[in-house]
């Protein structure tokens, strides 16, 4: 019987979020392992930063922005 993660990612990216690189790092080590892993997320939406200078930009869903992370579904919180 294979291992079962949850991983909690909180959005995407520096300052808004879960960081990238380290995220889709333990995504990559958790199938290396043959674990298997399910993504959640909290259910809110978010004032993002436009990093070039540092003023808030649009509001979007954690939930949406940890999908762009995972390139796949990701659940809401409240279901772990």
């Amino acid at each position: 019987m294979s291992k079962k993660v949850a991983v909690v990612l909180t959005g995407c990216g520096f300052k808004d979020g879960a960081e990238i690189t380290e995220s889709v790092s333990t995504l990559i080590a958790l199938s290396q392992q043959g674990i298997d892993y399910t993504v959640f997320a909290p259910d809110l939406t978010v004032v993002s930063t436009n990093h070039m200078t540092d003023e808030t930009a649009e509001s979007r869903s954690v939930i949406a922005a940890a999908s762009r992370i995972t390139r796949s579904a990701v659940l809401s919180l409240v279901e772990l």
